[in-house]
């Protein structure tokens, strides 16, 4: 684990993940965060031992026969007479010069391969389908890269797993967990190069020059991409 992160989920996001109610690309955001993370994997397990805690007192209000039928109906169910192979994990993203190795739960999600696709500014992104409600993505950010000046309309969650990153607000190094809201404007930039995984719960919006003519699209493409999901 790392121990030197300075950037970290607020304590309400992993109260929320403790007692599981995220959606699936915040929770891997976390998940993975944890992994890298003394401090917030000591916080969770306490968030976690609590809910547990919570639970048994809220269980012992119900009857004893309530929960024999719950066994009841656990043991009921068909068993399995075969051992399931596990799926096979991406392990590791190979970068210019070097290969990166993935928290385990990201070594999972992507376990079906990533598509990298070129972006303006020497910037590369590999997109995950996790759930309905938000948009999840490998961002790869080639050394002397840069986004274009963008806002949020919602929320954006960033995790550095590997490299560096900065804007206007700070600089941010490997474990770090940056969010960013509607209230925030910035452009990121990298000049040693950088690996992340990102969540963003809405499109991005483009403050600057040309690039502000692909809001349209970008919006159409978010929208339809989670339309599509939920179906």
């Amino acid at each position: 684990m790392i121990s030197e992160t300075k950037f970290h989920p607020s304590t309400e996001l992993l109260q929320e993940f403790a007692a599981g109610t995220l959606s699936a690309g915040l929770n891997i955001a976390i998940s993975a965060h944890v992994e890298f993370c003394e401090l917030c994997c000591h916080k969770t397990s306490e968030f976690e031992a609590k809910a547990a805690i919570d639970w048994l007192q809220t269980s012992e209000k119900h009857s004893s026969s309530d929960y024999s039928d719950m066994i009841a109906k656990i043991v009921s169910q068909p068993q399995q007479n075969h051992i399931e192979q596990q799926d096979p994990s991406l392990s590791e993203i190979h970068m210019l010069d070097h290969s990166v190795s993935l928290p385990k739960v990201l070594a999972k999600a992507a376990s079906n391969g990533l598509v990298w696709k070129k972006l303006s500014g020497g910037i590369k992104q590999a997109q995950l389908n996790m759930d309905d409600q938000t948009q999840c993505e490998f961002i790869y950010m080639t050394p002397g890269s840069q986004t274009p000046a963008h806002k949020h309309q919602g929320s954006e969650i960033t995790l550095v797993l590997d490299g560096s990153f900065s804007d206007e607000l700070g600089e941010y190094n490997r474990s770090d967990f940056i969010m960013r809201t509607n209230k925030d404007v910035h452009q990121p930039r990298s000049d040693e190069g950088c690996l992340c995984f990102a969540v963003l719960d809405s499109p991005l919006t483009f403050t600057k020059g040309i690039a502000r003519l692909l809001n349209p699209i970008n919006n159409y493409r978010f929208r339809r991409s989670m339309s599509q999901r939920a179906v």
